[in-house]
């Protein structure tokens, strides 16, 4: 959310690879359950702005039916022990998160449920069971437009047909790490278990989510950084919040330090505007969504200014509280919100 040169580095370790000891007072697999708790959260809300706003992301869609799956084998080694002690992980694939309010959660579809069979075949373990995931799902659509699941929990198998809702094609990660933040490659959003603590409210994470995926909606990563830089774990792209290995350095390697920094403020002031919109019609209240500008300056001083590639905090504060308004106007004039230009 801040400079890349005024924030700590955003981290790029997952609930699945990363450190679980760095609580001391709480087990390992108590650490994983406080941190599936954020993957249901980011999940829910992230689902809502990605369905919403499906028509503003053009023809790029996706199927989604709001769940998220993973097995043993998607952890590291020394993670596994508490993967198995936390959720009984296995081989099979289990859902860890569904989304509020989408298909799988309105079905029943609960975290922990083993997903055994789609389209009459049951799931074969490990990387193979992925690969008939994608191919039986795909055939359910083709042949109905929607997919016939089976579902086991506590030994019982529940049979469910399931629509998909068209979404936006980004995914989200939870990067396990305390500082607030959140960045994007234009594919994927990371957002910290840290900015879940400073963002509460659902409504404040839905804005910072908007505004990464209006970042990736709009293509900044490529146009920044045409020529993708590699960073570790195969992150690509400039992130233009604060990503691990990439800052001055970074924009330096662009086009030329004055252009880079002007098109980089210039982009979060529209990916501000938009993903306010984008968290507006997801049902979410903007209204005072400019303040958690305010509580990010008070937490980190050193952001005020906005460092080398953002705009500084009064800037942001001011256009936001702008662009909040202008919601309410065509709110109450029955206008569609269709996000213009920022300051049009």
């Amino acid at each position: 959310m801040s400079g890349c040169t005024t924030q700590p580095a955003m981290p790029l370790d997952t609930i699945t690879n990363a450190s679980l000891a760095a609580r001391s007072e709480i087990s390992p697999e108590q650490r994983l359950r406080e941190l599936i708790a954020d993957e249901q959260r980011i999940n829910t809300v992230f689902g809502r702005l990605v369905t919403s706003n499906v028509e503003l992301c053009g023809e790029r869609y996706v199927p989604s039916f709001g769940f998220r799956l993973w097995s043993l084998e998607d952890f590291d080694p020394p993670n596994r022990p508490a993967a198995i002690a936390a959720f009984g992980l296995g081989d099979r694939l289990q859902v860890y998160a569904t989304a509020e309010g989408q298909p799988a959660w309105n079905a029943g579809v609960r975290a922990g449920d083993i997903l055994a069979g789609i389209e009459g075949r049951d799931l074969a373990p490990g990387s193979a069971g992925r690969t008939q995931f994608a191919e039986r799902v795909t055939e359910g659509l083709i042949k109905r437009g929607n997919v016939r699941f089976v579902f086991e929990r506590a030994g019982k198998r529940h049979k469910l047909r399931l629509n998909a809702l068209k979404s936006c094609p980004f995914a989200v990660t939870l990067a396990v790490g305390d500082d607030p933040n959140a960045a994007t490659d234009g594919k994927s959003v990371y957002v910290t278990s840290g900015m879940l603590d400073f963002a509460p409210q659902d409504r404040d994470l839905a804005v910072v989510l908007g505004h990464e995926i209006a970042h990736a909606i709009a293509g900044h990563p490529q146009k920044l950084a045409p020529k993708p830089l590699k960073v570790e774990r195969g992150i690509v792209g400039t992130m233009f919040d604060t990503a691990e290995g990439l800052g001055e350095t970074a924009y330096s390697a662009v086009s030329g330090l004055a252009g880079a920094r002007r098109n980089s403020i210039d982009f979060e002031m529209e990916a501000d505007y938009v993903g306010l919109y984008l968290a507006a019609r997801a049902g979410y209240d903007v209204s005072d969504a400019a303040e958690i500008w305010r509580r990010l300056e008070a937490e980190y001083p050193s952001t005020a200014d906005g460092g080398w590639t953002h705009p500084s905090s009064e800037e942001r504060f001011a256009a936001m509280r702008r662009t909040a308004e202008e919601i309410a106007a065509r709110r109450a004039d029955d206008q569609p919100l269709i996000p213009g230009k920022p300051g049009s």
